[in-house]
Formats: C-alpha cells, sequence, structure tokens
C-alpha cells in the first residue's frame, strides 16, 4: 500500500473540527474579522474543495482581499510530505470484518470508485478515506481549491503572498504513518461511515453542501463525531497542536500596520480548538462577518 499527502487530503473537512455551541451568527461564519490596536485582518475558513464550485463564496474572498494589503495562508498549498509504503500481506483487509449486508454495500459503494478491483485487500484505513471523499467536488490542478484559489487572486492583483509556516517547519510536525494507524481503522469504523451515509447522504457531499451553506459549526460537530468513532484524519498525521500554537504567534506577531487576509483551516475558526479566544486574549477584537 502507498499512501500518499494526496490520498487523506478528503479527510481535512475534519481536521481541527470539534465542535462546541456557538452564538447564532457563528453557526454560519466563513469569514471573521480580528482587529487589534496596530492591525485589522480577516481571517477565511478554508475546506479542500473546488473554488469552482462555489462562486459566491469566492466572490466575496475577492472582495475582502482587494480590500486587504497582504495575504497570508496557513502552509503551503503544494507541499510534499512524505509517503508511507506497506506491504499489502501486513495489512489488514476490512471487508471480511464486515456484516454481508454491510460488505455487499460497501462493495456497491467503491464499484465506481479507483478501488474497484481491489476491494477485498482494502484497509479500513484507504476504506474511510473512499467512503468520506465520496461525492466531493475533486480538486486538481484545473479545479483549485477554495483557499489556493483565493492566494492565486492575491498574487494576480499583486498582493503580497506568504505563508504563516514555513515548510521545514510543517515537514518537522508531520507524524508517520505506521502499520499500526493504518489497522486501526476497523470494521466498527467502517459500519459507522455506512450508517453515517444513511443519515446524510454521500459524506464528501454532505461537507460539500454544508460549506455550501456556510453551516460551518455544522461541519464541526459532524468532524466531532466522525472522530469519536475512531476514524483517522489528518490531526492523527501531524502535530497539530503544534500547528496551532505556530498559527497564532505568527499572527499575534505580525507587524504593527499590517492588513491582512488570512486563510486557515475552517476548524480553527469554529469548533473546540479554534484560535479566537487565543486572539481575543491577545487584545483583539473578533467578530464573524459573513
Amino acid at each position: 500500500m502507498h499512501i500518499t499527502r494526496r490520498q487523506f487530503a478528503a479527510l481535512a473537512a475534519v481536521v481541527f473540527l470539534p465542535g462546541i455551541p456557538r452564538a447564532a451568527d457563528e453557526e454560519t461564519a466563513l469569514f471573521w474579522r480580528a482587529k487589534s490596536p496596530t492591525n485589522d485582518h480577516v481571517l477565511f475558513g478554508y475546506v479542500r474543495i473546488s473554488a469552482d464550485s462555489f462562486p459566491d463564496i469566492v466572490a466575496e474572498g475577492k472582495r475582502l482581499v482587494d480590500q486587504s494589503k497582504t495575504v497570508l495562508i496557513d502552509v503551503n498549498p503544494g507541499l510534499t510530505l512524505s509517503t508511507a509504503k506497506f506491504k499489502n500481506s501486513d495489512i489488514k483487509p476490512v471487508l471480511s470484518g464486515l456484516t454481508p449486508s454491510d460488505q455487499d454495500e460497501l462493495k456497491t459503494i467503491l464499484s465506481t470508485s479507483p478501488a474497484r478491483g481491489a476491494i477485498e485487500k482494502l484497509s479500513g484505513f484507504e476504506a474511510s478515506l473512499l467512503l468520506i471523499g465520496e461525492g466531493q467536488h475533486a480538486i486538481g490542478p484545473d479545479a483549485p481549491s477554495i483557499g489556493l484559489a483565493l492566494a492565486k487572486y492575491g498574487v494576480s492583483i499583486g498582493r503580497d503572498v506568504k505563508t504563516l509556516a514555513a515548510d521545514g517547519e510543517m515537514q518537522a510536525m508531520q507524524k508517520p504513518l505506521t502499520l499500526e494507524t493504518v489497522n486501526s481503522v476497523g470494521p466498527a469504523s467502517i459500519t459507522y461511515l455506512l450508517e453515517l451515509r444513511h443519515r446524510i447522504g454521500t459524506i464528501g457531499a454532505h461537507f460539500d453542501e454544508r460549506y455550501k451553506a456556510r453551516k460551518s459549526a455544522e461541519i464541526a460537530r459532524l468532524g466531532e463525531e466522525i472522530t469519536a468513532k475512531g476514524i483517522v484524519t489528518p490531526t492523527d498525521l501531524i502535530d497539530a497542536e503544534k500547528l496551532r500554537a505556530l498559527l497564532i504567534e505568527r499572527i499575534v506577531n505580525l507587524p504593527a500596520g499590517t492588513n491582512a487576509f488570512i486563510i486557515l483551516p475552517i476548524g480553527l475558526l469554529n469548533g473546540s480548538r479554534n484560535i479566537l479566544g487565543d486572539l481575543r486574549s491577545r487584545g483583539a477584537e473578533v467578530s464573524a462577518i459573513g
């Protein structure tokens, strides 16, 4: 098995996303304003979905980029992280551990996926990737993610576009994907995802729909539910707390007079690991703006 950063990017919808109750306007926020005595920033929450499918959000983002002097993105979208390779003989296939009805359902769902010829050999980790990404608007060279599209727009109009975390810092925070982690996603987790699919429809499409409706708090709550069921997410593959702390420090220590449009994972702006309270404790006035 060969696992790459691209293969688990579908799970980015749940990174940083355990949820907590929030005020009504914060339930549907994707854009926030953080004002301090010296700086005024717009914070935008992204998930890794195609920008072409969300023209109203992109248009609002462009308008706010127009009003900013600098564009900052959390990490380099083109960053290459290390990959993991395991012997197929060491991977525990998940299909045989499912009930006959769940086996039939999973085979049907994956019959049109890239894994259709190897469903019997899939680990639970791989099957969960496919289930969570099902129906999601694909990203690629001709269909950039919404965060990357706004960063590119900033470049096109002459804004200074930089990352908050350097490539080397991100690589140092990566946690290796181990065989134990791959095999930890068992039949119970896949059964849960199949039941979730019954409840909300195709999971990737549901996340896209919630994002289009700006239901960021709903995304957070669903993310909490998914991670509680033992599904491996990107937070298991990187030191999320260290990254969170680094991003906070970089934002609060920006030079006086910086007026930035800052692109961050939506889970850093809604959910129990959000950074808004930290920014407020450092003297910023933070409010949802759209």
